[in-house]
């Protein structure tokens, strides 16, 4: 019989069979899913779907991710100052197409905590003056080496959804979401919007050429674009990333940089002195 998972049992199954004093007790959660696996690989007929097996090899892996590899960086985190007015803060929520936004005191590493919309738009039914603070909601924070399962778990104990990673000196790494832990598992969750966001990210142009955001993914960039490539050194996830990497450096504005090993030309066709925002890709001429 074909077997059905959901997040939720999903959930449930890993908190129930992963304690943090009992932690893979006899069966354990590892035992019990490659037991499940090496079964179904010898049966007539496979009860578990592709998509489905895949799920259960990444619960598997769980145990070794740490949050510092799923984050997102620093330089992405969007936040507001805790003295920001209504309008400020609804701008930046529709701009951001966010449903939860960081607040800190002064500055990005000095967090407050985390707002949420369906909190803030709650407020419009009241006759009361605004104070952010009042919708501030406290977040966990947790080092960059801690393990995803660790706080998943951490999450499900205390109900908080959003984890800032801080640094040895206690500084902002980066942020992680319940999402992002989900997503680790079940694959990316997009709705339409979202679906549409990232294929404007990538265009394809008639001369053949194709014209990338620098945040685009090597994956993003094959689906819609068309065009593979192979990322020189295996830790960078963008074309932005990769495109920095061959430079030593991020170039500028019209600067044309070639990777010999991918066959490819990439013109830069927006940057800032921080990094590259948006770029042309083409086959190099022989």
């Amino acid at each position: 019989m074909k077997i059905n998972w959901s997040i939720r049992s999903l959930i449930n199954t890993i908190g129930g069979a992963v304690g943090i004093k009992q932690r893979f007790r006899e069966p354990s959660l590892r035992d019990a899913i490659e037991e499940l696996i090496e079964e179904d690989d010898c049966a007539e007929t496979q009860s578990i779907a592709q998509d489905e097996r895949e799920m259960l090899g990444n619960v598997l892996s769980l145990k070794d991710i740490q949050v510092q590899s799923i984050m997102i960086p620093r330089v992405e985190i969007i936040s507001i100052s805790n003295t920001a007015k209504i309008e400020e803060l609804m701008s930046l929520f529709a701009q951001s197409q966010k449903s939860s936004i960081i607040v800190y005191q002064g500055t990005i590493d000095n967090v407050a905590g985390v707002i949420y919309l369906k909190d803030v738009a709650n407020w419009f039914c009241l006759n009361k003056p605004f104070n952010i603070s009042v919708f501030v909601k406290d977040m966990l924070f947790v080092p960059p080496a801690m393990r995803i399962l660790d706080l998943l778990l951490k999450m499900k104990e205390t109900g908080m959804k959003t984890a800032i990673v801080i640094d040895e000196y206690g500084g902002v790494d980066g942020l992680v979401s319940f999402r992002d832990l989900i997503e680790e598992v079940i694959g990316d969750i997009r709705d339409n919007e979202e679906v549409k966001q990232q294929r404007k990210k990538v265009t394809k142009v008639s001369d053949g050429t194709v014209i990338v955001d620098a945040k685009s993914t090597f994956e993003e960039i094959q689906k819609y674009g068309g065009i593979e490539i192979i990322p020189e050194d295996h830790s960078i996830e963008t074309i932005g990333g990769m495109i920095s990497w061959i430079t030593g450096t991020v170039p500028v504005r019209g600067e044309l940089v070639v990777s010999q090993k991918q066959n490819l030309e990439f013109e830069i066709l927006d940057a800032d002195p921080r990094c590259v925002k948006c770029v042309k890709i083409r086959k190099k001429i022989r």
